[in-house]
């Protein structure tokens, strides 16, 4: 047997060869890419990659087919990537963004009417204000009266939670975002801290049932359940604030704000008692038109894949390629359809740069379903 560095020596002189010839592929890859760009051919030939696989893995023995398979995938990804920087691809979305692009960017608005789910007192209302420091809300009972707000042009933006660091997505948001055709402009992160707050004169001890938002009763879960009570869940913290302050009863709670529990003329029993101290919501604003304001470095997408093994590795590897950095990917079910799956992806990105829209035309044009849900940046 041979000796191992002697093995990593032949190793090491095969790499020197691979990486010589691996370079004259790609500037052979190049001259590709010039080529599309001026006959406008698309990027993508998975008939070719299937051809070429199959003439080399033909050659090799059985039990090394499926490494060179994967080898050649990854070979075909990163000269793609590569082809791309000399081209400038279309797609209906990059058509759109062009026209939004062409116009001077305009400074996110700090007057505004908005839309919000829940009552005076809720996070919404936090996040609204911190958005649009002078602000005019309107507050509606769910998530898709908040849509319905700005469709029939009532409010002009909207607010609304997309996820929290403990409790996770509010996936509701995701299916809303999937169902009706509207635009990010702007997310912020608020520090959500729960209070445990009752009627004056009310005392811990003698609590039984708390009432609040679902993403707060399970945010404050080992709280809860240290304290031993009932729980009960409704539409906003706000909303469980008001309940409490409407009823005579000193033996129910609600958890929300602080902020909150001054507006119902509730006392707070104790503060912060949310299971983790590193406990934040993001909210994103939304409008009905595509608005790309300055200052925008992110952008939400979301794309279908095929139902196939590697779709999304593959997808993923076009991001990484960029040095792209993903912040959120999520995945919801595509009704009436076998296990297939809309992926909803957020990535730090300038939609003015040329790697950005090949990469926004790329998913368009290589999926069924896509659609661009914004370019904004990010309040923390």
């Amino acid at each position: 047997m041979k000796n191992l560095n002697d093995i990593r020596v032949e190793i090491d002189a095969i790499d020197d060869e691979l990486i010589t010839l691996y370079q004259k592929r790609m500037a052979l890859s190049k001259e590709v890419g010039l080529s599309k760009a001026q006959t406008g051919k698309l990027v993508n030939d998975s008939e070719r990659e299937n051809d070429i696989i199959y003439r080399l893995a033909s050659k090799s023995p059985e039990e090394l087919q499926i490494y060179i398979k994967e080898l050649y995938k990854t070979i075909f990804n990163t000269s793609k990537a590569y082809q791309t920087n000399f081209m400038n691809l279309t797609s209906t979305t990059v058509e759109k963004l062009e026209k939004v692009l062409n116009k001077e960017r305009e400074t996110m608005p700090k007057t505004a009417s908005v839309a919000c789910q829940g009552i005076k007192g809720a996070n919404s209302q936090a996040a609204a204000r911190k958005i649009f420091p002078v602000s005019s809300i309107t507050y509606f009972k769910n998530f898709e009266g908040v849509f319905d707000a700005i469709d029939d042009g009532l409010c002009e933006f909207g607010v609304l939670p997309i996820e929290n660091s403990t409790a996770g997505s509010v996936l509701e948001i995701y299916d809303l975002m999937k169902k009706r055709k509207f635009y990010v402009v702007k997310s912020v992160r608020i520090k959500i801290d729960h209070c445990l707050v009752a009627n004056v004169g009310s005392d811990i001890s003698k609590i039984k049932k708390v009432y609040s938002h679902p993403q707060a009763l399970s945010q404050c879960a080992n709280y809860l359940k240290k304290l031993g009570v009932e729980t009960v869940a409704v539409e906003n913290t706000a909303v469980a604030a008001k309940m409490v302050s409407e009823s005579t009863d000193k033996t129910i709670a609600a958890l929300c704000s602080g902020d909150c529990a001054e507006v119902y003329g509730l006392k707070i029993l104790e503060s912060a008692v949310q299971d983790s101290s590193a406990n934040y919501t993001r909210f994103i604003c939304i409008c009905k038109d595509l608005k790309i304001f300055k200052g925008a470095d992110r952008i939400s997408v979301m794309t279908s894949l095929g139902h196939k093994p590697g779709s999304l590795n593959t997808l993923l590897n076009k991001f990484s390629m960029l040095g792209l950095n993903l912040t959120k990917i999520e995945s919801r079910p595509i009704i009436n359809s076998e296990f297939e799956f809309m992926f909803y992806f957020d990535f730090v990105g300038d939609v003015c740069e040329k790697e950005v829209k090949n990469l926004i035309a790329e998913l368009e044009n290589g999926s069924e379903h896509f659609e661009f849900l914004g370019s904004y940046s990010e309040i923390i």
